[in-house]
């Protein structure tokens, strides 16, 4: 399969994301035991520690509290261990800006970099699905359309931002960003096979010079089919339209750990998987064709088949049609999924109104409209306590 790392490596999983990170981890995690055996550490205390990746690279939101106290803690045990070969993974760290990445190097010293890359087209398919779950609003095509336009071709466009999803999946920016700081040759790229969902797994194994010891694993991310991606894009749209608040959004809708969309997507009466339209997927390979030419050229190890980044345009439709409907009971599931965690939401005491006009009446004074909401606000501040 591929060559372990020598003997004291330490291994920095950074992503990318949608390339079976989340069954990779939690993998690991279940592993753990076996792998400390064969000298393989984890430094992470649960499957993924999202939080601490996220303060690691510099990417804490306003509705993620950073947890820096864990974060120097796990730098640490990572810098100071002395196992046979020590591993991080998250693909979070893959957001970390040039800065940033210098610092992780400075916290967690001399470090083999891996990232997991996969075909582009489907990839962009899925980034589209977790667009729709930060509330972005935009269709498909026109998302698409924004993607190509902000990353150039045979480039790394300037800055980061973490929304622009090329950018981030872009092997030319992690050989310019992070081989400049760990050294192109300490840069591992982990080409998943799309025929092969085990493949991964014995990748990692033959990095971490152990046996098989990894089983796959039910805990992965879930796609929806396209009637209820587009039932939710209407939703983020709804709730865009009005003003909605984003954090809150982020700290319910937006945490996919707590949306229980499995029963949705298993339930679904029609399974339409989401694709990106012929033009896309052209335009696509035109980009993984500049990638391994890049990777070609570096002084990276590619472990895999740099053949299974390309997509075959002809199994894609010309058009992606965007459905009108969505199955009743399917929609109805999908609102009980987001309903339960909205209401986790921690519930806030609107302002309070203004002084009443000299000479108010009594609730004779008051519209049913004012009435219900004063009864639902004393209700959630009821249930809060």
């Amino acid at each position: 399969m591929t060559t372990a790392l020598p003997d004291g490596a330490k291994l920095l999983h950074i992503g990318m994301p949608k390339t079976g990170t989340t069954a990779l981890q939690h993998s690991l995690w279940a592993a753990r035991a076996a792998l400390e055996e064969h000298g393989a550490h984890n430094v992470s205390r649960r499957a993924h520690e999202r939080k601490v990746a996220i303060t690691a690279a510099g990417n804490v939101r306003s509705y993620w509290a950073a947890e820096h106290e864990r974060w120097q803690q796990l730098a640490h045990e990572f810098r100071t261990s002395t196992a046979r070969r020590t591993f991080w993974s998250s693909e979070s760290l893959s957001l970390a800006a040039p800065e940033r990445i210098r610092g992780l190097r400075e916290e967690l010293g001399p470090s083999y970099v891996v990232t997991t890359i996969r075909a582009l087209a489907p990839q962009l398919a899925s980034r589209w699905q977790q667009g729709l779950r930060r509330a972005d609003p935009l269709p498909l095509d026109d998302w698409l359309r924004a993607r190509f336009a902000e990353e150039p071709l045979g480039g790394v466009g300037a800055g980061f931002v973490p929304g622009q999803a090329l950018r981030r999946l872009n092997p030319r920016r992690v050989l310019q960003d992070w081989g400049a700081v760990f050294g192109e040759e300490n840069l591992v790229f982990v080409v998943l096979d799309p025929g092969d969902h085990a493949w991964l797994l014995r990748a990692f194994e033959g990095l971490l010079g152990v046996p098989e010891l990894l089983q796959p694993s039910p805990s992965r991310n879930l796609s929806l089919p396209l009637p209820e991606a587009e039932m939710l894009r209407h939703l983020a749209a709804a709730y865009r339209g009005h003003g909605g608040d984003l954090d809150a959004w982020m700290a319910t809708a937006g945490d996919t750990r707590r949306i229980r969309l499995r029963p949705v997507v298993e339930a679904a009466p029609r399974h339409q998987t989401v694709r990106v339209p012929r033009w896309a997927a052209e335009r696509a390979d035109e980009y993984v064709a500049d990638w391994v030419e890049a990777l070609a050229s570096s002084g990276a190890r590619v472990v895999g088949d740099v053949r299974h980044l390309f997509s075959d345009p002809a199994t894609h439709p010309v058009e992606t049609e965007v459905p009108e409907v969505v199955d009743v009971a399917s929609a109805g599931r999908m609102m009980d999924a987001y309903f339960r965690v909205g209401l986790t939401l921690p519930a806030q005491d609107p302002a309070p109104d203004p002084d009443p006009a000299p000479g108010a009446g009594g609730l004779e004074a008051v519209s049913g409209r004012d009435l219900l909401r004063e009864l639902r606000r004393r209700a959630l501040r009821r249930r809060a306590r």
